[in-house]
């Protein structure tokens, strides 16, 4: 049975479960979910990490999803604690239009008591 990994990080829930490529190497698929709608994902095929456990692939995909929303909700504890990430948000796509994500988000920061 496929492993998998899920957290909630500043209200959205992040999934992360991974397959093995054709050389061997794990890499993991993201997705991100607000209030039960899909908000954002990522399957990167062509690019870097591969892993050589699905544990491991998907322990980094967690730290993508959270590296993507903290960067997205400013928070200045984020951090990569495999490696700095800055391109990470790079590998997402977008599902909602961006004014819709926009809302999401400062709606989030409403919630956790920090001004826009």
């Amino acid at each position: 049975m496929a492993q998998h990994e899920r957290i909630d990080c500043h209200g959205f829930d992040i999934t992360a479960h991974s397959r093995c490529n054709r050389l061997g190497g794990w890499i993991a698929h993201v997705d991100i979910y607000h209030n039960g709608r899909l908000f954002a994902t990522c399957n990167p095929d062509t690019v870097q990490p591969e892993w050589q456990t699905e544990a491991e692939a998907n322990r980094d995909g967690i730290e993508r999803g959270c590296k993507f929303i903290g960067g997205m909700m400013n928070d200045p504890h984020n951090r990569s604690w495999v490696a700095a990430r800055a391109h990470a948000e790079k590998w997402f796509f977008r599902i909602e239009e961006l004014q819709e994500s926009e809302r999401i988000a400062l709606d989030a920061l409403v919630r956790k008591g920090t001004s826009a």
